[in-house]
């Protein structure tokens, strides 16, 4: 996932700031885990958004899209957390962690399919051997959610259609999906605080003699 370029994009250009009330800055480099809270809001907002009638129901495909975004990058932010403690804490060569690529190269490479990217996740967590293990409640919700769109595309794009419609309910949905993408943030904030305690170990590469 490499920059297309490092020049200012056009569409900005064309509206520039007037008034500090109405900024919005373009520029910063946000790690993967920032960007999945701010699609997991986002979807927050737009969830507020059903109210039982039928004018609401068109906004369930935008919000599973941000929910699905949300996992998905919280899952290679974790995927990149965890290989970057085995480099910090135990030594690992981080060419051979990230298969001779950068981080975000590397996590780019597996592509959108969930389960992938939760076995690859899940893989790394339990090589660690930590007390807590992983909540279970969490591959389900991603299990989920990969059945119901597994390219990324189907929440993009929609559906096919169905021959009965699907009555939901949206507090339980939204509330067993929010539930479960904050459990897995906390299994990242966990490892990362587990870890801490521990020396640096970095790897020093090999000598030759």
């Amino acid at each position: 996932m490499k920059a297309q370029s490092n020049q200012p994009i056009t569409l900005f250009k064309r509206h520039p700031r007037t008034d500090p009330k109405t900024l919005v800055m373009h520029n910063q480099v946000y790690r993967l885990g920032e960007l999945s809270e701010a699609y997991y809001e986002s979807a927050v907002v737009i969830s507020r958004k059903f109210d039982g009638q039928a004018e609401s129901d068109i906004f369930l495909l935008p919000y599973l899209f941000l929910i699905r975004h949300a996992f998905e990058l919280s899952l290679k932010d974790g995927i990149i957390v965890l290989k970057e403690l085995k480099i910090e804490h135990f030594a690992a060569d981080p060419e051979v962690a990230f298969n001779y690529m950068s981080p975000i190269d590397y996590v780019t490479d597996i592509g959108h399919n969930l389960m992938k990217l939760f076995n690859e996740f899940k893989r790394e967590y339990n090589s660690f051997d930590f007390m807590d293990k992983f909540p279970k409640g969490v591959e389900t919700a991603l299990n989920l959610l990969h059945q119901a769109d597994k390219s990324s595309t189907e929440f993009r794009y929609g559906t096919e259609p169905q021959d009965e419609p699907s009555h939901i309910d949206s507090a339980s949905l939204c509330a067993e999906l929010s539930t479960q993408f904050q459990k897995l943030s906390t299994v990242i904030d966990y490892a990362c605080g587990t870890c801490s305690y521990l020396p640096i170990a970095r790897y020093q590469g090999s000598v030759n003699v």
